[in-house]
């Protein structure tokens, strides 16, 4: 298991000599620098919250190949159905050789904060979330996931454009290391002159489908990511897994399928 967390460390300490802080003990880096690749393409995917299926079918219909880079927005694991599931093939894409670019969002930073908690705790909370299959057989956290969650930057800086799970609190006195706010803000206001052209991608906050589509069409400074796929059901206007394309804008949208799998082995 750990030669597949040393996988994803030195993947993304390749790139820690232009990140803005970087710790050489963990391998660790807050933000990360990412150029544009010569001939892929670059894909985005926020929140997939443990819906495994949807996901493995998004990147089937993306046909995503080792020139392309994939940056996923964070919030991996909880509320659907297999969160191992997302983790466990987010690894093994790196391991595979795919050039994937994951973030931290709040979901993986809570489960770090599990970490040491007694196993009552743990359980319940996991519980709470329905994720309960990131538990190994004694009851405790899976070490792989946690040295995986640890080592998840907050924003990748493309050049272009700004990554990050929640957004950037523009009202603070340092809106780019203000990394906590980038897990858990909402609602938050741009400042175009801090952005210097860049926008802003996000999840976090899901959001109604048209909207999404229009922020990608008017070229907005934010565009929202997240359209709560793991909401299908509940939700109108939620409930797909989006894929964006940052080169040519395009949108791939994936209806949830986990809902279906589940029904087939609840029947």
């Amino acid at each position: 298991m750990m030669i597949v967390i040393n996988i994803l460390q030195n993947f993304l300490g390749k790139l820690n000599g232009s990140s803005e802080r970087y710790e050489a003990s963990t391998g660790f880096s807050y933000s990360v620098k990412v150029q544009k690749p010569e001939t892929g393409r670059r894909f985005v995917i926020s929140d997939i919250h443990g819906c495994y299926h949807s996901f493995k079918q998004l990147l089937k219909t993306i046909n995503l190949q080792k020139e392309d880079q994939l940056f996923l927005l964070g919030d991996y694991i909880d509320r659907g159905p297999n969160s191992s599931g997302v983790l466990n093939l987010v690894i093994k894409l790196i391991q595979s050789g795919f050039q994937v670019f994951p973030l931290r969002g709040n979901h993986e930073q809570m489960l770090l904060d599990l970490e040491g908690q007694d196993e009552e705790v743990i359980h319940w909370s996991l519980s709470r979330n329905n994720a309960i299959d990131l538990l190994e057989s004694q009851g405790k956290i899976r070490q792989t996931y946690l040295e995986f969650c640890s080592r998840l930057p907050y924003i990748y800086d493309l050049g272009d454009y700004y990554l990050v799970h929640a957004g950037i609190n523009f009202n603070s006195r340092k809106p780019f290391k203000n990394y906590e706010d980038m897990l858990w803000i909402r609602d938050f206001e741009v400042k175009e002159k801090l952005l210097q052209g860049k926008q802003i991608v996000h999840g976090h906050t899901p959001i109604e489908l048209t909207y999404i589509r229009n922020a990608v069409k008017n070229k907005s400074s934010v565009i929202p990511l997240d359209n709560g796929c793991v909401f299908s059901g509940e939700y109108a206007g939620l409930g797909k897994l989006l894929c964006l394309e940052l080169n040519s804008g395009e949108i791939y949208e994936q209806t949830n399928i986990d809902v279906v799998e589940k029904e087939k082995v609840a029947s």
